[in-house]
């Protein structure tokens, strides 16, 4: 694999859009930032120091997994010899989608970095955000080379370790070690509303740390939830039950 990705253009200013921004420009990428929020998008290329990149080697589509068929097209059309990656955390509605568009799965890599804030938003984006971190891959069985070695280029710059894994498998480990732990830091959370505030002073360190992700942001947790519903439909049954 070669050393050096040139240029990135990322669709969706959040966090984690942005964070792989940021973390690119360090290692001398050119990197332009796009969102449909005109202002999100102005804030991210402040931050990220963002130009305009024509034909990109590499398109990071950055936005929530539903937004993706309204704004896969375009991309690709604007985009017509780039390799993509998206970077949501469900994988098997993603890959479905992709095989639905012709040819597209050659050029097209499934990925989710194992990596976030319980603060949303470009002005919480880290550069070191990924650093030491693993980044899952779910590549198609006819996906060029080419484009997984842009892909594993982008994940070597950001510090992160690739594991590859089949999209249903991968659904399966993040449905018990991250959704799972996500609906009970919330539904902890949510029985302390009203709690006195003298009792609450008493807490100590193993309550912050439980109810820590319960600030994450709550329409994209009500659209992971739903997406990975049918795995975590017998975890929280087994919970319940436990």
């Amino acid at each position: 694999m070669s050393t050096q990705l040139l240029s990135v253009r990322i669709v969706g200013s959040g966090l984690i859009g942005t964070s792989i921004g940021l973390g690119l420009v360090q290692q001398g990428v050119a990197v332009q930032m796009v969102d449909a929020d005109p202002k999100a998008q102005s804030l991210a290329n402040d931050l990220v120091g963002g130009v305009e990149v024509v034909d990109p080697e590499l398109v990071v589509l950055a936005m929530p997994t539903s937004q993706l068929s309204a704004v896969i097209d375009r991309e690709i059309q604007l985009n017509p010899e780039s390799t993509f990656i998206d970077v949501g955390s469900v994988k098997n509605e993603v890959v479905l989608h992709v095989e639905s568009i012709s040819g597209l799965s050659r050029r097209f890599v499934p990925t989710h970095p194992m990596a976030g804030r319980e603060i949303g938003g470009a002005s919480s984006a880290r550069a070191d955000l990924f650093q030491g971190r693993s980044w899952i891959l779910t590549p198609s069985a006819d996906l060029q080379p080419q484009s997984k070695d842009l892909a594993l280029k982008l994940i070597a710059h950001l510090g992160a370790s690739p594991i590859e894994l089949s999209a249903t498998d991968h659904d399966q480990a993040v449905a018990k070690i991250s959704h799972l732990p996500q609906i009970a830091a919330s539904l902890i959370a949510k029985q302390l509303t009203g709690t006195t505030a003298a009792w609450m002073e008493l807490a100590g360190q193993g309550l912050r740390d439980t109810t820590r992700i319960a600030g994450s942001d709550e329409s994209l947790w009500k659209e992971i939830i739903y997406s990975n519903r049918t795995e975590l439909k017998q975890l929280l049954i087994n919970l319940q039950n436990d």
